[in-house]
């Protein structure tokens, strides 16, 4: 393929029709080459590092320094065992140079997805992928293999007067090993140890170290077999974590192991152009009662709802075992019509997360979609398509927890400009997450519409703009707008800007739950929520500047400010309804960002307390990377990381303010100088 991005073309050697499906069975066969020969290539680069760190020292701080210099070396190895197999090894792997992740706010009960950034988990990655089903529409996803997990930051929380603790865990080593077989096999093999870290802390009776990540390994198994050209394929997956508890302390808080087994198919005919692909997964995670019973209280299954009938907390479990079983049947090619249909069940006790990655469980669902494109040009069209499709999902009670009905429409003019316009509309449902761990609830319905307006990619500065506005019935909405810009003031130079602004107005954000054998409509708790008024501005900046073929420059900063303000306390009433009792002035008062509050008039014994939840939060993330390839192979990193973050609990939103403390607010800096020397045998 050749893409020639000022006609915004490509050329294909082995042409597609746009009414089929690209991909490799279309590429050509090079053939007469004879014997070639198979040379098994070693690759060696150790590095050397020198890392100087500036954090922000608290006066009195037994364990930290203004300035900390430290020392590394490590070691990369690749070995071509054939010309089909390659072997990939790292010892003491430092990653100082990859991009930073961006701030967010999360008030969700869910964990923010990351993706892979460090090379050594993301070369050859592909290999490893699992489940993968050509569908345009579904309800609900996990990763088979989140390879973050490898190295994450440590979990344990240590309460202190002072604590010093590791950002992340070490990894001593990694091996991988993938290639394809002359018979149509892909193989991908990945096994990962990880270090023991420890934390230093300092409380009334002295100074003690206590470990705050066992000592891990992560291993993961692919397999992948070609048949009928290509038009089949079929292949299993496997993961298992196993951790070291010899520590007593460490047996309540993880589990000591977890293992993930599946298998996923792909299968195409009538000239590709129709599919039948899925996968089925299932797993298996062990440990004390203690570690267990954690992962049946974690919001991707809340068992301890109590008017949860499909299955029940056991605080005696030693083990948690679920599965995921997922199809779509597609029609994936054609001229103007094209859809898919997709079936997933995620039974209540699938947990992939010590070696993938996965939001919630307890749904069964089904995922329609049909779309029509037209892709011959017009005067003013350059081509379109439009979707329509459904999500309905219920959970194992058979609540329907989700459905949304919605409209994409995409098309590109003929000056080269693209659009996408979506509209959404949202029945009724119920939440059985909303009291996160409480009652089931009932939402309301709502409706949203999305706009982006892209510019003419073939230009040397382009343009776009993404909004978003959602509104519910009970009157809470939420919209984001998101311009950007791509500069690219000659070849070696691109600088791309994207700001972001949100507004989010919930009527009825979760705050706290407080038991109270008075409250037995909620089944002896009280769950409290508030209307929440949050703003959010960011600034995203990418720099890529290359000098000369071995000299280049990356830089990524993002400025980020935010406020939440919490008010009109209110109280869940009653399940299966979006039902509330706001507090009035008699009922709640506040006194040193503690408010306490008395529903029943009980006085004292039938009060209780939560903490305010206002925020004004401040941040800066970002990196530069200079990389200076001195020889073939061989290259000299500089990198510089900043970050600032502070906190102020008004809740006001002044971006003016905000913005103008941010620079006030003293920096965290860490400078490496890192040395890489490849080594060819």
């Amino acid at each position: 393929t050749r893409k020639i991005a000022r006609k915004a073309e490509s050329d294909f050697f082995a042409f597609t029709p746009k009414s089929q499906r690209e991909g490799i069975h279309t590429f050509g066969h090079l053939t007469g080459l004879g014997r070639l020969p198979s040379p098994r290539r070693l690759e060696l680069v150790p590095y050397a590092l020198s890392k100087t760190q500036n954090p922000v020292v608290a006066p009195g701080d037994p364990f930290r320094k203004k300035n900390d210099v430290v020392g590394g070396a490590g070691l990369d190895l690749k070995y071509g065992i054939t010309s089909n197999l390659t072997l990939d090894a790292t010892f003491n792997p430092d990653f100082g140079q990859v991009e930073v992740d961006p701030a967010v706010v999360n008030l969700s009960a869910f964990e923010t997805f990351f993706p892979e950034r460090r090379p050594f988990f993301v070369e050859g990655a592909r290999i490893f992928s699992f489940g993968e089903m050509r569908t345009q529409n579904s309800s609900n996803g996990y990763a088979f293999l989140h390879s973050r997990r490898i190295g994450r930051a440590p979990t344990r929380f240590i309460d202190g007067d002072w604590v010093d603790a590791p950002l992340e865990t070490t990894i001593d080593g990694a091996v991988k090993l993938t290639g394809r077989s002359k018979g149509g096999w892909s193989l991908g093999v990945l096994d990962a140890l990880t270090a023991e870290e420890q934390a230093r802390f300092r409380d009334a009776t002295g100074d003690h170290r206590a470990v705050v990540e066992p000592r891990s390994n992560y291993f993961i198994g692919r397999v992948k077999r070609d048949l009928r050209g290509g038009n089949t394929t079929v292949g299993m997956g496997f993961t298992a974590v196993n951790r070291d508890l010899s520590d007593p302390a460490l047996k309540p808080l993880y589990r000591s192991a977890a293992y993930a087994l599946g298998m996923d198919w792909q299968h195409a005919w009538g000239n590709r152009t129709w599919a039948f692909d899925g996968a089925v997964t299932a797993t298996t995670n062990l440990g004390s009662p203690q570690a267990i019973a954690e992962l049946q209280l974690s919001p991707a299954r809340y068992y301890q709802r109590p008017d949860l009938k499909a299955v029940r907390f056991d605080p005696t479990r030693t083990s948690l075992d679920g599965y995921v079983a997922e199809a779509t049947l597609a029609r994936i090619a054609g001229k103007h019509w094209r859809g898919t249909l997709t079936f997933q069940n995620y039974s209540p006790g699938f947990e992939i997360n010590e070696a993938g990655f996965l939001g919630g469980t307890n749904m069964r669902g089904i995922a329609p979609l049909i779309s029509y494109s037209e892709n011959t040009p017009g005067k003013h069209i350059r081509n379109w398509s439009q979707y329509l499709f459904w999500n309905p999902s219920w959970n194992y009670d058979g609540d329907m927890t989700f459905t949304g009905v919605g409209s994409i429409t995409v098309w590109e003019t003929a000056n080269f400009w693209d659009y996408f316009l979506r509209f959404d509309w949202r029945p009724p449902v119920f939440d059985d997450v909303f009291t996160r761990g409480g009652p089931i609830a009932r939402t309301v319905s709502g409706r949203g519409a999305m706009i982006q307006i892209d510019s003419d990619r073939r230009k040397r500065y382009t343009y776009g703009v993404f909004a978003r506005y959602y509104e519910d019935h009970a009157g809470g909405w939420n919209q984001s707008i998101g311009p950007r810009a791509t500069l690219r003031p000659s070849t070696a130079l691109r600088v791309t800007l994207q700001p972001t602004f949100s507004r989010v107005h919930s009527m009825a954000q979760y705050v706290a739950r407080r038991s109270d054998p008075l409250a037995t409509r909620t089944y002896g708790s009280r769950y409290v929520f508030a209307t929440l008024e949050q703003h959010q501005v960011s600034m995203v900046t990418r720099v890529d500047w290359t000098f000369s073929p071995g000299l280049s420059l990356q830089l990524f900063a993002q400025p980020l400010v935010a406020a939440a303000d919490f008010h009109d306390y209110k109280e869940f009433l009653r399940p299966r309804a979006y039902d509330f009792h706001v507090y009035d002035g008699s009922e709640i008062s506040k006194s040193g960002g503690v408010y306490t509050v008395d529903p029943d008039g009980a006085g004292p014994a039938g009060s209780f307390t939560f903490n305010d939840r206002d925020f004004n939060r401040r941040s800066l993330r970002g990196n530069a990377v200079l990389r200076w390839e001195y020889r073939p192979g061989s290259a000299l990193f500089f990198v510089w990381q900043q970050s600032r973050f502070a906190s102020r609990p008004t809740g006001r939103f002044d971006f003016n303010q905000d913005f103008n403390d941010l620079w006030s607010v003293q920096p965290e800096n860490v400078f490496v100088l890192k040395a890489t020397y490849w080594i060819g045998i």
